[in-house]
């Protein structure tokens, strides 16, 4: 015999009908997911016919239901990822400046170069607003920068330091020695 499945207990003082019109006329398609969920839960209906209602998994669909038991109508507020507090143009522009422009050293930090979990931090503390160290990037790379190791370049060194390096170099067979 399988597993009993997760019930709802409550509808949190609304009626099925209400739940089903306030599905119809919402605009957010996670709080329709939910609301969706929980009447078909409410009415009986088994995971596999939820499943192939809304294209869920069994997980999400527990979680839905152990949500909505929780905490009624606010498990149907979507509440995943982005922020309120956008970065204006002006602050777009002033943070592309910065990165091309200004080194870490120059604002009070102890690094060389930027990262784009440094730059978070400085927008965090120039302008108060907390985003994430990827939108960071991807906001560097929609103003054509990107962001690249900066790795030697032997083919660009001097040919006298070179030549000087290598005369200095004893091999022994597995590895060198620099006398």
């Amino acid at each position: 015999m399988g597993r009993k499945s997760f019930a709802i207990t409550s509808l949190h003082g609304y009626t099925i009908k209400e739940l089903i019109d306030l599905k119809n006329n919402t605009n957010s398609n996670y709080s329709r997911l939910v609301l969706t969920v929980v009447t078909m839960r409410y009415q009986g209906h088994c995971n596999n016919d939820i499943i192939e209602a809304t294209n869920l998994t069994k997980p999400s669909i527990v979680k839905h239901v152990k949500a909505w038991n929780d905490c009624g109508m606010k498990a149907a507020i979507d509440n995943r990822g982005g922020s309120e507090k956008k970065l204006e143009p002006e602050m777009i522009d002033h943070l592309v400046d910065v990165a091309k422009n200004n080194s870490p050293i120059d604002f009070g930090f102890t690094r060389h170069t930027w990262t784009c979990g440094l730059l978070a931090l400085y927008i965090e503390m120039t302008y108060g607003v907390k985003i994430s160290a990827e939108v960071i990037r991807v906001l560097l790379i929609s103003n054509g920068l990107s962001y690249k190791r900066a790795q030697a370049q032997p083919t660009k060194a001097d040919k006298a330091e070179q030549e000087t390096f290598k005369k200095n170099v004893r091999s022994t067979g597995n590895f060198r020695i620099f006398v």
